[in-house]
């Protein structure tokens, strides 16, 4: 077993009752931010368990504990923690990586793996917009905020009339340890290890990802012995509301088809 390593002090969320299901947020978001619609609907039949990266939610930052395997094991040991043994894991964009490090570094605890959105090598549509990022956060985070809104999927950007309330929320929102966390989105590289993913996994590509590139999504669940793949080709990296709840729908089918 790999030594264990823990974020210190992490902020957790556990929300409703039943079979544990632990979430992984993305990069520049948190728990809250990434899974307030899906603990909403799925807490009336599960414990749903999610801690935030250092940097986001009430986690102090510190980008030396942003590090795969010790969000990982974080996460595992939250888990743990709760009361859980063993439990699937559904990550999110960069939580994909955190939730298949976990499935690789603790097999005997993760039971099943729902990754959105993910990668297992950062490509070079994640590596340039991670540049981009890094570069306005250091010199215009409004700039930053705006930049972000447009990597949005078309159908949503058809729908502003006005973006200036998505940026004022963007920013408003954006976590402190947001551009580490993007740093290290940039720096996943974890597809050597995937053969040996022995938990059922279900894989959600976003067919209009301006953030990770959709075939990647598609080759991470082809680098998985036995994935299972759904797509959604108008969707973007952030899901709409609508899209939310086909999505919801997809893991509570996962969940069950597996018994999970």
């Amino acid at each position: 077993m790999p030594t264990t390593q823990r974020v210190r002090d992490p902020h957790v969320i556990i929300a409703g009752s039943g079979p544990p299901l632990v979430l992984a947020h993305g990069a520049g978001g948190s728990v809250a931010a990434n899974f307030t619609g899906l603990i909403d609907a799925l807490s009336t039949e599960r414990t749903l368990i999610g801690a935030d990266y250092p940097g986001s939610g009430g986690t102090p930052s510190d980008a030396s504990a942003l590090d795969l395997d010790v969000l990982a094991d974080t996460l595992v040991a939250t888990a743990v923690d709760a009361g859980f043994d063993r439990f699937p894991v559904l990550g999110l964009s960069l939580g994909s990586a955190v939730a298949l490090t976990a499935a690789l570094r603790h097999p005997d605890r993760v039971t099943g793996l729902i990754l959105t959105v993910g990668f297992a090598t950062a490509d070079p549509q994640i590596r340039l917009v991670v540049d981009t990022w890094s570069t306005l956060a250091a010199v215009d985070r409004r700039a930053l905020a705006g930049y972000l809104v447009s990597l949005a999927s078309p159908a949503v950007l058809g729908e502003l009339d006005d973006a200036t309330g998505a940026i004022d929320a963007t920013l408003a929102d954006y976590p402190d340890g947001g551009t580490d966390q993007a740093r290290l989105a940039a720096s996943v590289d974890i597809a050597a290890s995937l053969a040996a993913v022995s938990a059922p996994t279900l894989v959600v590509v976003a067919g209009q990802d301006r953030i990770v590139l959709p075939d990647s999504t598609r080759g991470l669940a082809r680098q998985i012995p036995g994935a299972t793949t759904v797509e959604y080709p108008d969707a973007g990296h952030i899901f709409t509301p609508a899209e939310s709840v086909t999505w919801i729908a997809d893991v509570a089918a996962h969940l069950r088809t597996h018994r999970l």
